[in-house]
């Protein structure tokens, strides 16, 4: 097996010479990023220009909701009839290492999930600030990953533009996870989110420095820590654009683990993931000049709704549905 330093690194990327147009600079910000989506799928991003009070704003509220009484949590749904709603998924609700094909338990966390144009339930008076600050960062953060989406099309060799008209009805959405202090013993397998990948274009994540965190599987089979750095993100590309790219980029497995049992000070977690999805109906094949007769389309054409559904119900049940 090869040693932890033998392995490709998680790197940490400056992504600001992207947006002045730096010549040298900007090449390289496209080279690391295509490097290190080719070797392991994920990278941290620093220079992203998200304001820090954004960040806080919305990580207090919604901690305010989380330390609610569980009976007051759970007059949020886990969906409804409006459009743009919250939804709520308490304590063990899901398991997302059953989406990923494992028998595994359910996840040692809860989350408030939000999207545009997904159905939800009506927004809680309690915090009276959670909306605003939802559909704050969310709209900070999707012009993010369109400034992503943009690096990734040069990385590729295509225009920068050539996505985006798969996003005009984009299915993205927020997520907002709490990882609480640890009451029990976890049983065997059991995470606080279980072995998956995700299933979209790419994923950008806050999250705290507290025991307990993110790992990447290497292409050893073996786990890397994911470091947290101060005013960043980490950002990973899911199943469309790996299918996209006809496997050139990685959609890479990945977990949140239990905190050790003598870790000391406070070990609750609680972490902000913003999914950048495209439209229902925009067709998740090989991109041009990613296929030919020595290397084949490996992917049958699938529509995004089709693929996200099937992967929902396989964390949340067969009986539950993607609004």
């Amino acid at each position: 097996m090869r040693r932890q330093d033998d392995r490709v690194q998680i790197p940490i990327i400056d992504i600001s010479p992207f947006e002045s147009g730096l010549g040298s600079a900007l090449s390289e910000v496209v080279e690391q990023i295509s490097r290190a989506c080719e070797e392991i799928g994920f990278f941290v991003i620093v220079g992203h220009g998200i304001p820090k009070d954004l960040i806080g704003h919305l990580k207090a509220s919604a901690r305010t909701f989380f330390d609610l009484p569980d009976k007051t949590k759970m007059d949020v749904g886990r969906t409804g009839d409006s459009m743009g709603g919250l939804m709520y998924f308490p304590f063990r609700a899901e398991s997302l290492g059953a989406a990923a094909g494992e028998d595994a338990p359910e996840d040692l966390k809860e989350t408030l999930d939000f999207g545009l144009r997904f159905l939800g339930d009506a927004w809680p008076l309690d915090p009276p600030d959670l909306q605003d600050a939802c559909l704050a960062y969310n709209a900070a953060l999707g012009r993010l990953a369109g400034r992503l989406r943009k690096i990734f099309m040069a990385a590729l060799g295509l225009p920068e533009d050539y996505l985006e008209g798969r996003f005009g009805t984009d299915l993205s959405s927020l997520r907002i996870l709490n990882y609480p202090e640890p009451t029990d013993l976890p049983a065997p397998g059991q995470l606080r989110a279980g072995v998956h990948a995700d299933y979209g274009v790419l994923t950008i994540l806050y999250t705290e420095d507290s025991p307990g965190g993110l790992q990447v599987q290497a292409k050893d089979g073996t786990w890397m820590d994911v470091v947290s750095v101060a005013d960043a993100f980490v950002v990973n590309i899911g199943d469309a654009m790996m299918r996209w790219t006809n496997n050139r980029w990685v959609s890479t497995l990945h977990r949140v683990i239990n905190p050790p049992p003598d870790s000391q000070g406070s070990t609750r977690r609680q972490s902000i993931a913003y999914f950048s999805n495209p439209d229902a109906d925009a067709m998740i094949e090989c991109l041009p000049g990613f296929s030919d007769s020595e290397n084949p389309a490996r992917y049958e054409p699938i529509t995004y709704r089709e693929y996200a559904q099937e992967r929902y119900r396989q964390a949340h049940g067969e009986d539950a549905t993607l609004s």
